[in-house]
């Protein structure tokens, strides 16, 4: 990586995957652009977003049941799976993320126990780059033969697969809930939605008696199939004097019940929408989350391979591909640790 290129956040993490035929330039690369100046601070920063962004996911599942409420209070007799199925489905989702053994929390108390761990991790290579004998090679094997055994992968992957899995479920709710609101609004389709629109936008006048609210509803939420249905076949050849009455063919108490079944379609599809409006938001976090969690596992990964490359003795040591990957861990430690104390002091 070029040292004018900035990592983003997830990339901060995963420094370990630096390969290629040109390994010691990109490590050397990266060592002098975390040097650099504004680099670990913009670290930092990115790191206390996430976890501002975490907290507030809270309140978007919170705002995403409320509206599932709100539409099982006043359409259940129509829409009877969103209480039975989907209903359920969300709370379990939302108690997976919140609550004491939630993984919002377990994140935060991982991200703490991985700060602590990497000054344990900072000690250790601190001792490897201070050595000058055979007995303090061994001391520093010993060393990290310790830090890895106090320090189990599986803590790490067991939080990483938790947001791994929430994602999962959270996109499989997304495609149920997506096919259940087309059952009843099929044709949500961009080419349907711009023919709606169209009629909507031609016929506009001859529609007055229509409730203000509910038709711009439609052209915002993209439901207005069955507005663009109406008007092909009735508004074109409809004088306007005849509207009072309903579309022709209709009793005048047609338009009313149109409407009310109208709002009803509306207000499944209005759920979806705000549910797709924060989706991105709670699966974006939940990679960034994950690979946070992954820090612990990189520690304790990388003390095991130093390790074994220590196993070839005192020669190891002045090789310039060892000597730059020391470095460049070394150097890795202060904004991991910093960037993670600073995600779990939002939470």
């Amino acid at each position: 990586m070029a040292a004018d290129a900035p990592p983003t956040p997830s990339s901060l993490v995963e420094w370990e995957l630096i390969v290629g035929g040109d390994q010691m330039k990109q490590q050397e690369d990266m060592t002098k652009f975390l040097e650099k100046h504004g680099t670990v601070e913009n670290f930092i920063e990115a790191c206390k977003k996430i976890g501002q962004t975490a907290v507030a996911i809270e309140g978007d599942f919170r705002t995403v049941k409320n509206s599932f409420t709100t539409l099982d209070t006043k359409y259940n007799y129509y829409f009877p799976d969103i209480r039975r199925v989907y209903v359920p489905r969300w709370d379990g989702l939302m108690a997976r993320w919140n609550g004491g053994t939630g993984m919002l929390l377990s994140s935060k108390n991982l991200a703490i126990e991985t700060a602590n761990a990497l000054t344990d991790y900072g000690k250790v290579l601190a001792l490897i780059a201070d050595i000058k004998t055979q007995g303090e090679l061994e001391g520093a094997q010993s060393a990290l033969r310790t830090y890895v055994a106090n320090h189990p992968i599986d803590i790490a992957t067991k939080v990483a697969d938790g947001f791994k899995n929430l994602r999962i479920d959270l996109q499989d709710f997304s495609d149920d809930f997506a096919k259940y609101v087309g059952v009843f609004c099929p044709s949500t389709d961009s080419i349907g939605f711009s023919a709606s629109l169209k009629y909507i936008n031609q016929y506009q006048e001859t529609i007055t008696n229509l409730n203000v609210k509910v038709q711009e509803s439609a052209m915002a939420l993209g439901c207005s199939s069955v507005f663009g249905v109406y008007m092909v076949h009735h508004v074109p050849n409809l004088p306007d004097s005849d509207l009072a009455s309903g579309p022709i063919g209709h009793p005048s108490w047609f338009l009313p019940t149109y409407c009310r079944a109208t709002q009803r379609l509306l207000a499944l599809q209005a759920m979806q929408k705000e549910f797709l409006k924060f989706k991105p938001n709670i699966i974006n976090t939940c990679d960034e989350l994950s690979s946070f969690a992954n820090i612990w596992a990189f520690a304790t990964l990388q003390s095991f391979e130093i390790n074994v490359a220590l196993d070839e003795g005192m020669v190891v040591l002045t090789r310039k591909k060892f000597q730059l990957k020391l470095e460049l861990l070394i150097v890795q430690i202060e904004p991991l640790r910093n960037g993670l104390r600073a995600y779990a002091a939002q939470i």
